[in-house]
């Protein structure tokens, strides 16, 4: 992992994707989110994007392609070859999956689940070799949709890997949103026997496919190199960034982070192939808020800092003025950006969030006061909108991951560092540039 916190603050100029070249979108494009930054800036450069899809499973839970139903609510083109990852579907030697083993476990039993970890890495590798499989005819259907000359930008956005079975999510929103008499341990939920098997589906899911990405398209890669194209990767890291509160940019964390894990990983994968002189890397962006990310309690605190950044690094910026009256109407009359940017500085710089806020102890497991404390600060500013269905976050959220999109696809070409982490100093000053 990234034993140094880098910081990417400024774009180089040396050598950038264009007109012609291929993004391809390595994993399904489901909502607004991060991928939809790059994907954006990369049209906008008069890129080629090629998506993917993860396939569906029937009524027989098989999986599949997409149907022609399906497909024509996606964007094009795209190719229809499931890309699932993960192993919570196939069986161990005895002919069980994991999620049949806790299928009827009620919420009091989740500590005593049976699962054993050798049928559980029977399985994984199973879904391994599945998905190594998809991938390869993957690459034989994308080489003849890359134009000749031009250069890729594979963007890996896999990640997840919660399993399909009804008793990880009441557990998980103990974990992630608890407190008082509903508060769970990550620590002791990360340590049992059903924590084992997030722990290595979300390593199979989220890291272990950026590898095999890496591996599988060497041929292509080998290819374009020899014609004297170039041929980088990108993947979607989380391990903290840079916000501001009093008066300056500091390093926090969303905790308990407990995909953390698997995002070590996805930095390790990274530095290997950059050591081998593979343009790979790893961009830590900051939090959003999308569907996926809404599990985690309060993780969108850290992103009305943002406000802060922008009135800093472009105060006189029209998109800085625009960001700010959006957001200033979704607030109650009595309401203002600058309660909440408060709010924040108190919260973020309090001795409970320091204890919570350790770069070499990332990432940190839950505590009952830093989860009250959380819960107390999220439901405070979600409570001066006006409107519960209309919050800061998504205008904001918006604001971010265009920013990460234009820093990937600068950055992606020729990346400097197998690690980068994108702060809120570099969004703004992407944001108005």
């Amino acid at each position: 992992m990234a034993k140094e916190f880098i910081p990417l603050r400024s774009m180089q100029q040396e050598q950038r994707f264009g007109k012609g070249d291929v993004l391809v979108v390595f994993g399904e494009v489901f909502q607004r989110g991060y991928v939809n930054g790059l994907i954006d800036e990369a049209r906008d450069n008069g890129m080629k994007v090629i998506f993917s899809t993860v396939g569906r499973r029937d009524e027989n839970e098989k999986l599949r392609p997409l149907t022609e139903q399906e497909l024509s609510e996606k964007d094009q083109p795209l190719i229809n070859l499931p890309l699932e990852a993960g192993f919570d579907m196939e069986t161990d030697s005895t002919g069980k999956r994991p999620i049949d083993r806790v299928a009827g476990l009620k919420l009091s039993e989740w500590k005593n689940a049976d699962l054993n970890e050798n049928d559980l890495r029977i399985c994984s590798e199973k879904g391994t070799t599945r998905f190594r499989k998809s991938v390869q005819e993957y690459m034989k259907k994308l080489e003849p949709m890359i134009p000749e000359g031009k250069n890729v930008l594979f963007a890996h956005t896999m990640a997840g890997g919660v399993p399909r079975t009804k008793i990880v999510m009441p557990v998980m929103n103990r974990v992630f949103k608890g407190s008082g008499d509903r508060y769970a341990s990550s620590l002791e939920f990360w340590e049992s026997p059903l924590g084992r098997f997030c722990d290595i589906s979300f390593n199979d899911v989220t890291a272990e496919t950026f590898a095999h990405l890496i591996e599988l398209s060497k041929p292509i890669r080998e290819k374009i190199e020899k014609a004297g194209g170039h041929v980088g990767y990108t993947a979607y890291g989380y391990h903290g960034t840079e916000i501001q509160f009093k008066g300056d940019y500091h390093w926090q964390s969303y905790s308990p982070y407990l995909q953390g894990f698997a995002k070590i990983r996805l930095e390790e994968i990274a530095e290997k192939a950059f050591r081998d002189g593979i343009r790979a890397c790893v961009f830590n962006a900051p939090e959003i808020l999308t569907n996926s990310s809404s599990i985690f309690l309060g993780v969108e605190v850290a992103l009305y800092p943002l406000l802060g950044a922008l009135k800093r690094e472009a105060p006189n910026h029209p998109y800085t003025k625009t960001v700010m009256d959006k957001c200033a109407a979704l607030l109650k009359d009595d309401c203002s950006l600058d309660d909440i940017l408060s709010l924040t500085d108190s919260y973020f710089s309090s001795d409970v969030i320091k204890r919570w806020t350790k770069f070499p102890e990332w990432p940190q497991h839950n505590g009952p006061e830093q989860m009250a404390l959380m819960r107390e600060t999220s439901t405070k500013i979600l409570d001066m909108h006006k409107d519960q269905k209309a919050l800061l976050t998504a205008e904001l959220s918006e604001v971010v991951f265009r920013a990460c999109g234009k820093a990937m696809l600068a950055e992606g070409a020729k990346p400097r560092k197998p690690v980068w982490w994108i702060g809120h100093d570099l969004v703004a000053k992407l944001a108005t540039t």
